[in-house]
């Protein structure tokens, strides 16, 4: 909860002094406010974690799945090294074989491949570092706080179901990586850390909710989290 509000907190300020910063930029940095598109393959894994209760302490990650993430971005230098580069980006995320915490114990394995797709609206609010190059090359570093949108999410296991219910509409996280513009192109590779769980902790009450008291407390002292990480691989152009 603590790192939630202090994402949000983040978020929220580097909104606010965005148009600040526009305006610094023209003064103080010979390159220029540019915007482009990007487009490329997302490689993503689910961390999922069972704790309390008869389970004990259970963890286990998933294999990667691979999707693609797409979207627009913008650079808004502060000085010839520095920039602020907000990103609104469609990204595929999820994991496959293996996203059950049981995988691999013979009571709950039915040995059925699970692919999870989450499709999400990210918008990362990054901080760039330019490595300024002789000629067009220019490589960078960006890193910065992440909040996601999710607009589905669905599992396969020989049949196709939306269980977007079953997940947070918001998903924070925190971005690094580093990439090169070569003249208007622009290469980029970056890893994005999911920092909250994506469960929605309320379809358990929800589900075991009845008159008798036997599932509600078991579950009351168990929790159920999951958490995504992936790559992001893409290229873009600058306009």
């Amino acid at each position: 909860m603590k790192k939630t509000v202090l994402l949000a907190g983040v978020l929220i300020v580097t909104l606010l002094t965005a148009p600040a910063l526009v305006a610094q930029q023209a003064a103080n940095s010979d390159r220029e406010l540019s915007f482009g598109v990007r487009g490329g393959l997302s490689l993503y894994s689910i961390e999922s974690e069972v704790s309390g209760g008869f389970f004990g302490n259970v963890s286990e990650t998933s294999g990667s799945k691979i999707g693609f993430a797409a979207g627009v971005f913008a650079e808004i230098p502060i000085n010839n090294i520095l920039s602020f580069q907000p990103e609104l980006l469609f990204v595929q995320k999820g994991g496959s074989d293996g996203g059950d915490p049981f995988d691999g114990d013979d009571f709950f394995d039915d040995d059925e491949d699970i692919s999870l797709t989450l499709n999400y609206i990210d918008l990362p609010l990054l901080a760039r570092a330019n490595v300024p190059l002789e000629g067009n090359l220019t490589p960078y570093l960006v890193a910065g706080p992440s909040v996601g949108f999710l607009v589905s999410a669905s599992e396969s296991s020989g049949q196709d179901g939306d269980i977007t219910e079953f997940f947070k509409s918001t998903n924070f996280g925190f971005v690094i990586g580093a990439g090169i513009d070569i003249g208007n192109i622009t290469v980029d590779l970056r890893y994005d850390i999911g920092l909250t769980n994506i469960l929605d902790d309320s379809i358990f009450d929800d589900e075991f909710d009845d008159d008798d008291d036997f599932f509600d407390d078991i579950f009351d002292d168990i929790d159920f989290t999951q958490k995504t990480s992936g790559i992001q691989l893409t290229v873009g152009l600058r306009f």
